[in-house]
């Protein structure tokens, strides 16, 4: 017999499906003792809102207990209590209307709904029921209400609650209920948080256990069961058999492991515990258990449990507080009990117990003494969902604990049913509810005290391997994942730790490198020849091509011009500078030629100040010059090859040797002299009229962060940002006034420039979406037509280009296929959330028809990020924020150039630092300059001698701006002179 669609029957819909369609059949259950309670708050609320409003209404004729009808309505009362709307299939029980003002079909008033809850927070459920009665009268009045309201609470307090204006999903769910007992199949049974108060919670526990429910695993949400549904996978065995746990990344220092609801099944099946990696648990002298409980509707804390353990001693401790006023004096009481232990650690199960010392500390006395027990609180839960598989459906504290042999003297002993004892004792002050509470609460700590207990003994014995591990005289089986599948084993690759220090110092004797240099060498002449070859060999081997003479005309300290010099043979060779080589390529239209500078100079001595001094160019001197930094970066951006490699490529091909450290100081110089092309860039970009963005997650060797890249048909700039956050972008974006080329990130969605969204990201979506619901005809009905339009745009786009007069054409088109969806509704959750999105987009999707030159695709931007993508691979875990930053600048001159059709080589060749002057061929042809310096900061210890602390102190000759390299020629000038040797 199917009952008619009320109040109680939607209430169990929303919360559950299958619970709903068990109403409509006019089913019953055994009521929790938590639901009769709600019941009885529900009537107390209803009690007090009723004869509050009576009371402030004193003298008004309000209605009760009268059909809602338009009838009813019209005659304008302003108050209504316990209307009953009857339509058809449905019953529904107003608890109340408010006559507001607003035009409607009754005339200048309509009505907003009111519902009584017991609730002391407004939820989901509250807001989608309101809707529900929203939705019904609007067919009476002919208006939907903007806003309901709601009586809930304690305190009877009346909310406000703004109500959705499109009820599409109210609508879709009402249909559903009145088709479900037409169709004659039954929702399916998925578990969820709301069974632990159904009344229904005993007997679809048993049809679950007898289906093997893959819902039974707590934690498993219904869109992962419904993912796993479209595989096959409908069990929990089922599910067991797909186990295959991931190898720890190679450079990932902390690789935090996901649970695997696989490894949870695999447990349940094999009736035994496995262990996934190994828990890290300290140990203290004193270990205390703590436990507490709070009341549901105010959330203080009225009990405080704790064991502690001191060397085989046990405490028990019970701290009852009889109101909200007693709850500092109970958490006092707790300090005062901790504070008798030096050493000792507290462990919870959950979060709660953490929240609690933190909001008690803002009013605790001790601070210091919370702290040290914030300091020292474990989370036992947060070991056992890292690390330990409990044979449990649910990683809760009486599944976990009943498992070990904990028992609880309440057969119905839960968090919910202490809430309901709490109740009971405060009606009624009964001592022997009070019992029970304290018997559970400490039930509660000694089951903590054995889990715990548990994971000292797994994380003790490092070796465990399948068998029986003994806890409190209970033999339980354990077993680690290794045994079951070898791709757990992380150890693979690396170091590793040895127990005895002789095994470390032979397993250190082993390394390839250490015996081919200490070892073999020895009876192996060719080695012994290798080696002493590469004593013989470095760049001083390699012959000179140039000589130059740096003397300097003007003393740094007093800007005197009477200089002599030791060369001269006016000051004593007290002091010589070394000579020094720098090193650069030199292009030709057939070849790349290696060019060795050497640099002289002498100390100087100015004859008015009297100090000596060496020129500072010659102590700023650059090792490398542009030529070879322009081809080592043009490698390194243009064909990704690693710093490493361009550094054995650089000796091989040319016989210079050049450090590690040096070769990433000349990706640092190089970005620097190019931070204004970049600012150029960027600059031009944003005062276009087309801008294409998107966003990449990098991982760094401190943790991540998100590669940006910003680009229009020529220009192309990647940014770093360490979140994904979306705010910078208002910010940077604030004067621009294009059209802006993106996907779906809601980051976007906020800013204040006209928007196209990538349409093959939506097609892409469309297609999984089809792909992923085969058999939804409501879906093929929106994506059918919307590619039928799209195909047709793109036509013609192909025959005319990105043009106005063209695209405009298909307004009418497009205009009828939004006003066509917006006019529908669909029972199919795929379809009504395809129609959504296209509807909250509507004016974003096509925007391009209304500019001419607007893509209606971001695949600029996403090729740009494909180019990073690729580099990102060979570098996971290995940059710096630093390194990565000075990459993507030389990475955004290097697409530009691609983008405008010229070489990145040629242009890092050039030293122009304007791109479209290169493009043009305009640029002054400059010599290339005799000397290169360092700028300022880049001074390289393999460059610095006795001199650098006094030569800092040097004003003047060198520029202070940190975005060019400082260039000199070895031409005589007015302050200094690079003089070439004859």
């Amino acid at each position: 017999m199917t009952t008619k669609i009320t109040r109680d029957v939607i209430e169990s819909y929303l919360n559950c499906k299958y619970k709903g369609n068990l109403k409509l059949n006019s089913q019953q259950g055994t009521k929790s003792d938590y639901e009769i309670l709600l019941t009885e708050i529900r009537a107390e609320v209803r009690f007090a809102a009723i004869n509050w409003i009576l009371t402030h209404h004193a003298g008004e004729e309000i209605p009760r207990n009268i059909p809602l009808t338009a009838s009813a309505l019209k005659q304008g009362a302003s108050l209504l209590l316990d209307a009953t709307l009857e339509d058809g299939l449905v019953s529904l029980h107003f608890d109340g209307l408010k006559k507001v003002a607003g035009p409607s079909e009754l005339g200048d008033y309509h009505y907003v709904p009111m519902i009584f809850q017991e609730g002391h927070r407004i939820g989901g459920t509250h807001r989608l029921l309101l809707e529900f009665h929203g939705l019904l009268l609007s067919r009476i009045q002919g208006r939907t209400p903007a806003l309901g309201i709601i009586w809930h609470g304690p305190d009877c307090k009346a909310t406000k609650v703004r109500m959705n204006p499109d009820l599409r999903t109210v609508e879709r769910h009402l249909r559903e209920l009145k088709e479900t007992p037409l169709s004659g199949s039954q929702p399916r049974l998925i578990l969820n948080d709301h069974c632990s108060v159904c009344e229904f919670r005993q007997r679809c526990q048993t049809q679950a256990v007898q289906e093997d429910n893959i819902s039974l695993l707590r934690g498993i949400g219904e869109k992962e069961i419904t993912a796993y549904a479209r595989k096959g996978i409908l069990t929990v065995t089922q599910l067991a058999h797909t186990f295959r746990p991931r190898r720890k990344p190679k450079r990932a220092k902390q690789y935090s492991k996901k649970r695997y609801h696989s490894l949870q099944a695999l447990a349940i099946r094999d009736k035994r515990i496995y262990v996934f990696g190994t828990p890290e648990i300290t140990t203290s002298s004193v270990t205390i258990y703590l436990d507490v409980e709070s009341t549901s509707q105010d959330g203080f804390v009225y009990l405080i449990g704790m064991i502690a353990v001191e060397n085989g001693t046990e405490k028990r401790y019970s701290l009852w507080a009889d109101n909200q006023e007693q709850e500092c004096s109970i958490f006092e009481q707790f300090l005062a009990l901790v504070s008798q232990y030096e050493d000792f650690l507290v462990f919870s199960y959950g979060s709660y117990e953490k929240a609690f010392l933190k909001r008690m500390r803002r009013q605790a006395k001790r601070k210091t003494l919370v702290d040290k027990v914030l300091e020292r609180l474990v989370n036992t839960l947060s070991l056992v969902y890292s690390h330990i598989y409990f044979p449990t459906y649910s990683n809760g504290l009486k599944d976990i604990g009943g498992y070990l042999g904990c028992s609880w003297t309440e057969a119905d002993a839960s968090g919910i049913q202490s809430m309901v004892w709490r109740m009971r004792w405060e009606s009624t002050h009964d001592e022997a509810w009070k019992h029970t509470l304290l018997t559970y609460n400490l039930e509660d700590c000694a089951a903590l005290k054995k889990v715990t207990g548990l994971i000292h003994a797994v994380a003790a014995t490092n070796s465990l391997g399948s068998g029986p591990l003994t806890i409190e005289d209970k033999a339980v089986p354990v077993s680690r994942v290794q045994d079951v599948d070898k791709l757990a084993n992380e150890r693979k690759w690396g170091r590793v730790n040895f127990y005895h220090p002789d095994f470390e110092y032979i397993n250190n004797c082993a390394y390839f490198d250490y015996q081919r240099d200490r070892v073999f060498i020895r009876t192996s002449r060719t080695l012994k020849r290798n080696k002493a070859k590469r004593a013989r060999g470095g760049n001083r081997q390699l012959r000179v091509t140039k000589r130059l003479q740096i003397v300097s005309s003007s003393c740094p300290f007093c800007k005197g011009k009477e200089i002599t010099t030791a060369a001269e043979g006016k000051l004593p060779p007290i002091r010589k500078p070394g000579v020094k080589r720098a090193y650069d390529l030199v292009f030709s239209a057939g070849a790349i030629k290696r060019k060795v500078i050497e640099v002289r100079t002498s100390v100087h001595q100015c004859l008015k100040c009297g100090q000596e001094f060496i020129p500072e160019e010659y102590e700023r001197l650059d090792k490398h010059f542009h030529g070879l930094k322009s081809w080592a970066m043009y490698q390194h951006v243009a064909h990704r090859l690693s710093l490493g490699t361009i550094q054995g490529m650089i000796e091989e091909f040319f016989g210079v040797h050049i450090s590690r450290s040096e070769i990433h100081m000349v990706k640092s110089v190089m970005a620097r002299y190019y931070r204004a092309t970049y600012g150029n860039l960027l600059a031009k970009i944003l005062a276009g009229n087309l801008l294409h963005v998107d966003e990449t997650e990098v991982k760094l060797q401190k943790g991540k962060g998100y590669v940006w890249v910003f680009t229009n048909l020529e220009e192309v700039v990647f940014m770093y940002r360490p979140t994904r956050e979306g705010d910078f972008l208002k910010e940077l974006l604030k004067d621009f006034h294009g059209v802006l080329v993106s996907d779906f990130y809601v980051a976007y969605d906020s800013l204040d420039c006209p928007q196209q969204k990538c349409l093959i990201h939506l097609m892409r979506d469309m297609n999984q979406e089809l792909l992923n619901n085969p058999y939804d005809e409501e879906l093929k009905s929106i994506t059918g037509p919307f590619g039928t339009l799209l195909r047709a745009v793109v036509v013609t786009v192909d025959e005319h280009g990105l043009k106005r007069r063209y695209l405009q054409r298909h307004e009418g088109e497009i205009s009828g296929f939004f006003q066509r969806i917006k006019g529908e509704t669909f029972h199919s959750d795929a379809a009504e959330a395809l129609r959504e999105r296209l509807l909250k987009y509507q004016d974003k999707l096509f925007t391009f028809i209304q500019y001419d030159g607007v893509p209606w695709n971001n695949n600029n931007a996403e090729n740009a990020i494909k180019r990073f993508a690729y580099y990102r691979e060979d570098t996971v875990g290995t940059m710096k924020e630093a390194g990565l930053s000075d990459y993507l600048v030389l990475l955004s001159i290097c697409h530009t150039c691609r983008y405008k059709g010229v070489s990145f080589l040629k242009f890092l060749l050039s030293r122009e630092k304007d791109v479209d002057v290169f493009c043009e061929g305009k640029r002054t042809k400059r010599r290339s300059p005799t000397i290169e310096v360092y700028p300022k900061g880049f001074i390289s210890s393999h460059f610095r001698t006795r001199e650098k602390a006094r030569l800092e102190k040097v004003q003047g000759k060198v520029s202070e701006t940190p975005d060019e390299a400082i260039e000199q020629t070895a031409q005589p000038t007015a302050d200094g002179t690079a003089e070439p040797i004859q």
